[in-house]
Protein backbone atom coordinates (compact mmCIF):
# COMPACT_ATOMS: atom_id res chain seq x y z
CA UNK A 1 0.00 0.00 0.00
CA UNK A 2 0.79 3.61 -0.56
CA UNK A 3 -0.19 7.19 0.73
CA UNK A 4 -2.99 7.29 -1.40
CA UNK A 5 -4.19 3.27 -0.59
CA UNK A 6 -4.23 4.27 2.92
CA UNK A 7 -6.41 7.71 1.68
CA UNK A 8 -8.43 5.72 0.24
CA UNK A 9 -9.08 3.32 3.19
CA UNK A 10 -9.77 5.87 6.23
CA UNK A 11 -12.86 7.41 3.49
CA UNK A 12 -14.11 4.24 2.92
CA UNK A 13 -14.15 3.55 6.84
CA UNK A 14 -15.82 6.76 7.49
CA UNK A 15 -18.18 6.31 4.81
CA UNK A 16 -18.44 2.94 2.16
CA UNK A 17 -21.18 4.69 0.00
CA UNK A 18 -18.65 7.46 -1.26
CA UNK A 19 -19.35 7.67 -5.12
CA UNK A 20 -16.41 6.45 -6.77
CA UNK A 21 -16.31 10.05 -8.77
CA UNK A 22 -15.82 11.95 -5.01
CA UNK A 23 -13.06 9.53 -4.61
CA UNK A 24 -11.51 10.01 -7.51
CA UNK A 25 -11.54 14.07 -6.54
CA UNK A 26 -10.66 13.55 -3.11
CA UNK A 27 -7.68 11.32 -4.51
CA UNK A 28 -6.99 13.66 -7.54
CA UNK A 29 -6.81 10.28 -9.60
CA UNK A 30 -9.19 9.23 -12.38
CA UNK A 31 -12.70 7.14 -11.50
CA UNK A 32 -10.93 4.16 -12.97
CA UNK A 33 -7.68 4.33 -10.84
CA UNK A 34 -9.75 4.51 -7.99
CA UNK A 35 -11.76 1.53 -9.19
CA UNK A 36 -8.28 -0.20 -9.77
CA UNK A 37 -6.89 0.87 -6.88
CA UNK A 38 -10.15 -0.70 -4.96
CA UNK A 39 -10.17 -3.88 -7.04
CA UNK A 40 -6.59 -4.32 -5.95
CA UNK A 41 -7.01 -3.85 -2.21
CA UNK A 42 -9.90 -6.66 -2.23
CA UNK A 43 -8.11 -9.05 -4.26
CA UNK A 44 -5.29 -8.94 -1.68
CA UNK A 45 -7.40 -9.35 1.31
CA UNK A 46 -7.17 -6.41 2.98
CA UNK A 47 -10.88 -4.78 2.07
CA UNK A 48 -13.18 -8.35 2.35
CA UNK A 49 -16.41 -6.43 2.42
CA UNK A 50 -18.78 -2.75 2.46
CA UNK A 51 -20.47 -3.06 5.44
CA UNK A 52 -24.00 -1.29 6.83
CA UNK A 53 -24.59 -1.22 10.25
CA UNK A 54 -27.01 0.50 12.94
CA UNK A 55 -25.30 3.17 14.46
CA UNK A 56 -24.60 3.12 17.89
CA UNK A 57 -26.13 6.12 18.66
CA UNK A 58 -29.31 4.74 17.52
CA UNK A 59 -29.50 1.63 19.63
CA UNK A 60 -28.26 3.28 22.64
CA UNK A 61 -24.80 1.19 22.82
CA UNK A 62 -21.51 2.48 23.03
CA UNK A 63 -18.15 1.02 21.96
CA UNK A 64 -15.12 -0.28 24.22
CA UNK A 65 -11.89 -0.95 23.96
CA UNK A 66 -10.23 -3.88 26.52
CA UNK A 67 -6.42 -4.23 26.06
CA UNK A 68 -3.41 -5.64 28.12
CA UNK A 69 -0.56 -8.44 28.29
CA UNK A 70 -2.10 -11.62 27.68
CA UNK A 71 -0.49 -14.84 29.76
CA UNK A 72 -1.85 -17.35 26.85
CA UNK A 73 1.12 -19.83 24.44
CA UNK A 74 -1.41 -19.97 22.01
CA UNK A 75 -2.45 -16.55 21.01
CA UNK A 76 -4.66 -18.40 17.81
CA UNK A 77 -6.64 -20.29 20.04
CA UNK A 78 -7.05 -17.25 22.73
CA UNK A 79 -8.67 -14.92 20.06
CA UNK A 80 -10.55 -18.18 18.70
CA UNK A 81 -12.21 -18.29 22.12
CA UNK A 82 -12.70 -14.66 22.49
CA UNK A 83 -14.76 -14.92 19.19
CA UNK A 84 -17.36 -16.88 21.12
CA UNK A 85 -18.92 -13.75 23.41
CA UNK A 86 -21.43 -11.69 20.78
CA UNK A 87 -20.75 -7.90 21.99
CA UNK A 88 -17.05 -8.70 20.47
CA UNK A 89 -16.28 -7.24 17.08
CA UNK A 90 -12.45 -7.71 16.71
CA UNK A 91 -9.64 -8.78 18.00
CA UNK A 92 -6.03 -8.40 17.16
CA UNK A 93 -2.78 -9.60 18.71
CA UNK A 94 0.37 -7.58 18.82
CA UNK A 95 3.95 -7.22 20.34
CA UNK A 96 4.80 -8.06 23.39
CA UNK A 97 1.85 -10.83 23.70
CA UNK A 98 -0.34 -7.70 23.85
CA UNK A 99 -4.15 -8.14 23.12
CA UNK A 100 -6.44 -5.43 21.92
CA UNK A 101 -10.38 -6.69 22.00
CA UNK A 102 -13.25 -4.02 20.20
CA UNK A 103 -17.08 -4.51 21.50
CA UNK A 104 -20.43 -3.00 21.24
CA UNK A 105 -21.59 -3.23 24.90
CA UNK A 106 -25.56 -2.42 25.30
CA UNK A 107 -25.22 -1.25 28.97
CA UNK A 108 -22.49 -0.71 31.76
CA UNK A 109 -23.92 -3.93 33.13
CA UNK A 110 -22.85 -6.06 30.05
CA UNK A 111 -19.65 -4.30 30.29
CA UNK A 112 -18.72 -5.77 33.59
CA UNK A 113 -19.56 -9.22 32.32
CA UNK A 114 -17.68 -8.69 28.83
CA UNK A 115 -14.84 -6.90 31.00
CA UNK A 116 -14.86 -10.32 32.90
CA UNK A 117 -14.57 -12.66 29.93
CA UNK A 118 -11.94 -10.97 28.23
CA UNK A 119 -9.80 -11.33 31.77
CA UNK A 120 -10.69 -14.81 31.60
CA UNK A 121 -10.50 -16.05 28.20
CA UNK A 122 -7.62 -13.87 27.39
CA UNK A 123 -5.35 -14.82 30.10
CA UNK A 124 -5.34 -11.13 30.62
CA UNK A 125 -4.61 -10.40 34.27
CA UNK A 126 -4.41 -6.76 33.85
CA UNK A 127 -7.27 -5.64 31.50
CA UNK A 128 -7.43 -1.86 30.35
CA UNK A 129 -10.62 -0.99 29.77
CA UNK A 130 -11.44 2.32 27.66
CA UNK A 131 -14.36 3.62 26.29
CA UNK A 132 -14.61 5.03 23.38
CA UNK A 133 -18.00 6.88 23.62
CA UNK A 134 -21.35 6.80 25.41
CA UNK A 135 -23.52 7.05 23.11
CA UNK A 136 -23.79 10.84 22.92
CA UNK A 137 -26.47 12.40 21.75
CA UNK A 138 -28.26 9.00 21.80
CA UNK A 139 -31.54 10.69 23.44
CA UNK A 140 -32.09 12.61 20.44
CA UNK A 141 -32.74 9.72 18.25
CA UNK A 142 -36.52 8.63 18.37
CA UNK A 143 -36.31 5.77 19.58
CA UNK A 144 -37.87 3.73 16.76
CA UNK A 145 -35.78 5.54 14.12
CA UNK A 146 -36.26 2.94 11.47
CA UNK A 147 -39.48 1.40 10.22
CA UNK A 148 -40.09 -2.00 8.40
CA UNK A 149 -38.64 -0.52 5.55
CA UNK A 150 -35.41 1.07 6.83
CA UNK A 151 -34.58 -2.31 8.48
CA UNK A 152 -35.47 -4.40 4.46
CA UNK A 153 -33.05 -1.47 2.90
CA UNK A 154 -29.91 -1.79 6.13
CA UNK A 155 -30.28 -6.08 5.38
CA UNK A 156 -29.64 -5.14 1.61
CA UNK A 157 -26.80 -3.07 2.58
CA UNK A 158 -25.31 -5.03 5.70
CA UNK A 159 -22.39 -6.91 3.36
CA UNK A 160 -22.44 -5.06 0.65
CA UNK A 161 -23.34 -1.10 1.34
CA UNK A 162 -22.15 -0.23 -2.58
CA UNK A 163 -25.79 -2.01 -3.91
CA UNK A 164 -27.22 0.32 -6.14
CA UNK A 165 -30.43 1.44 -5.72
CA UNK A 166 -32.03 -0.23 -8.55
CA UNK A 167 -31.13 -3.45 -6.98
CA UNK A 168 -32.09 -2.88 -3.04
CA UNK A 169 -35.80 -1.92 -4.90
CA UNK A 170 -35.77 -5.06 -6.42
CA UNK A 171 -35.34 -7.03 -4.03
CA UNK A 172 -37.55 -5.33 -1.79
CA UNK A 173 -40.36 -4.68 -4.14
CA UNK A 174 -40.66 -1.32 -3.68
CA UNK A 175 -39.42 1.56 -6.21
CA UNK A 176 -35.97 3.06 -6.59
CA UNK A 177 -37.22 7.08 -5.72
CA UNK A 178 -38.75 5.00 -2.38
CA UNK A 179 -35.18 3.37 -1.35
CA UNK A 180 -33.52 6.64 -2.39
CA UNK A 181 -36.00 8.59 0.15
CA UNK A 182 -35.23 6.11 2.97
CA UNK A 183 -31.68 5.75 2.80
CA UNK A 184 -31.57 9.82 2.37
CA UNK A 185 -33.15 9.98 5.58
CA UNK A 186 -31.50 7.72 7.65
CA UNK A 187 -27.72 9.06 5.95
CA UNK A 188 -28.60 12.48 6.78
CA UNK A 189 -29.38 11.84 9.87
CA UNK A 190 -26.62 9.90 10.96
CA UNK A 191 -28.23 6.69 11.92
CA UNK A 192 -26.90 4.25 9.77
CA UNK A 193 -22.69 3.52 9.90
CA UNK A 194 -21.68 2.73 5.91
CA UNK A 195 -17.68 1.20 6.59
CA UNK A 196 -15.19 -1.82 5.43
CA UNK A 197 -13.95 -4.64 7.18
CA UNK A 198 -10.64 -3.93 6.90
CA UNK A 199 -7.52 -6.22 7.61
CA UNK A 200 -4.43 -3.92 7.54
CA UNK A 201 -2.28 -7.27 8.24
CA UNK A 202 -2.84 -9.06 4.93
CA UNK A 203 -0.33 -6.42 3.46
CA UNK A 204 3.21 -5.81 3.72
CA UNK A 205 3.25 -2.39 5.82
CA UNK A 206 3.27 -2.19 9.24
CA UNK A 207 0.44 -1.23 11.45
CA UNK A 208 1.50 0.57 14.92
CA UNK A 209 -0.48 1.79 18.43
CA UNK A 210 1.38 3.85 20.39
CA UNK A 211 0.44 4.23 23.61
CA UNK A 212 0.87 8.03 24.91
CA UNK A 213 0.37 9.17 28.50
CA UNK A 214 0.14 12.86 29.13
CA UNK A 215 -0.72 14.33 32.42
CA UNK A 216 -4.46 14.68 33.18
CA UNK A 217 -4.66 18.77 33.00
CA UNK A 218 -3.34 18.25 29.49
CA UNK A 219 -5.26 17.35 26.55
CA UNK A 220 -3.96 16.35 23.06
CA UNK A 221 -5.57 18.49 19.87
CA UNK A 222 -6.38 15.27 17.38
CA UNK A 223 -6.16 17.98 14.52
CA UNK A 224 -3.01 19.74 15.99
CA UNK A 225 -1.60 15.75 15.93
CA UNK A 226 -3.10 14.90 12.84
CA UNK A 227 -1.44 17.69 11.08
CA UNK A 228 2.22 16.92 12.47
CA UNK A 229 1.95 13.29 11.39
CA UNK A 230 -0.14 13.37 8.98
CA UNK A 231 1.72 10.83 6.76
CA UNK A 232 1.65 7.92 9.06
CA UNK A 233 -1.10 8.65 11.47
CA UNK A 234 -4.42 6.56 10.31
CA UNK A 235 -6.35 8.04 13.90
CA UNK A 236 -6.47 9.17 17.63
CA UNK A 237 -8.31 7.22 20.01
CA UNK A 238 -9.39 9.30 22.53
CA UNK A 239 -11.02 7.85 25.64
CA UNK A 240 -14.07 9.08 27.61
CA UNK A 241 -13.03 7.01 30.54
CA UNK A 242 -9.01 7.40 30.68
CA UNK A 243 -7.93 11.36 30.79
CA UNK A 244 -4.12 11.58 29.62
CA UNK A 245 -4.41 8.57 27.99
CA UNK A 246 -4.37 8.19 23.95
CA UNK A 247 -3.98 5.50 21.27
CA UNK A 248 -2.08 6.60 17.97
CA UNK A 249 -2.77 4.07 15.16
CA UNK A 250 0.37 4.63 12.45
CA UNK A 251 1.08 3.30 9.16
CA UNK A 252 4.61 2.93 8.27
CA UNK A 253 6.21 1.28 4.67
CA UNK A 254 9.23 -0.32 6.83
CA UNK A 255 11.22 -0.59 10.28
CA UNK A 256 13.48 2.10 9.62
CA UNK A 257 10.76 4.90 8.84
CA UNK A 258 8.61 3.30 12.10
CA UNK A 259 12.03 3.95 14.09
CA UNK A 260 11.62 7.28 12.56
CA UNK A 261 8.29 8.07 13.51
CA UNK A 262 8.57 6.45 16.93
CA UNK A 263 11.57 8.93 18.12
CA UNK A 264 9.35 11.79 16.79
CA UNK A 265 6.49 10.72 18.79
CA UNK A 266 8.86 9.95 21.65
CA UNK A 267 10.20 13.66 21.49
CA UNK A 268 6.56 15.47 21.50
CA UNK A 269 6.41 17.81 24.34
CA UNK A 270 3.79 17.43 27.04
CA UNK A 271 4.36 13.22 26.19
CA UNK A 272 4.77 11.84 29.73
CA UNK A 273 5.26 7.82 28.40
CA UNK A 274 5.22 6.10 24.57
CA UNK A 275 5.26 2.39 24.00
CA UNK A 276 4.72 1.01 20.82
CA UNK A 277 2.95 -2.38 19.95
CA UNK A 278 3.20 -3.46 16.28
CA UNK A 279 -0.24 -5.51 15.44
CA UNK A 280 0.24 -8.63 13.40
CA UNK A 281 -2.43 -10.65 13.21
CA UNK A 282 -6.89 -9.74 13.37
CA UNK A 283 -9.96 -10.85 13.46
CA UNK A 284 -13.28 -8.94 13.04
CA UNK A 285 -16.35 -11.47 13.59
CA UNK A 286 -20.43 -11.05 13.43
CA UNK A 287 -21.93 -9.26 16.94
CA UNK A 288 -25.03 -8.70 18.05
CA UNK A 289 -25.76 -6.13 15.63
CA UNK A 290 -25.65 -8.06 12.96
CA UNK A 291 -28.26 -10.64 14.65
CA UNK A 292 -30.51 -7.49 14.81
CA UNK A 293 -30.55 -6.99 11.36
CA UNK A 294 -31.42 -10.48 10.62
CA UNK A 295 -34.02 -10.20 12.86
CA UNK A 296 -35.56 -7.00 11.57
CA UNK A 297 -34.48 -6.78 8.18
CA UNK A 298 -35.04 -10.75 6.97
CA UNK A 299 -37.54 -11.84 9.41
CA UNK A 300 -38.35 -15.69 8.96
CA UNK A 301 -41.54 -16.92 6.72
CA UNK A 302 -44.86 -16.57 9.36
Amino acid sequence: MDEVDIALILTLLTNSRTPYQELAKRLNLSVNAVHKRVQSLIDEGVIVSFTARPHLIVLDAFDVLVYGKSDTASIRDTIKRLSEDDPIYWVAAASGNYLFVGCYIRNMGELEHVSEFIRENGEMPEPRVSILNLGIGAHQVPRNAFDELDWQIIYQLKDDSRKPLAEIAEAINVSAKTVRRHLDRMMSSYYVDFSIKWFPDKGNDIITIFHVKTSAARRIDPMEIAKKYASNLLFTVIFSNLPGEYLLVTWTRNMKELRDLGNRIEGEVGFESVWPNILYTGEIYPTWREKMIEEHGNPPPA
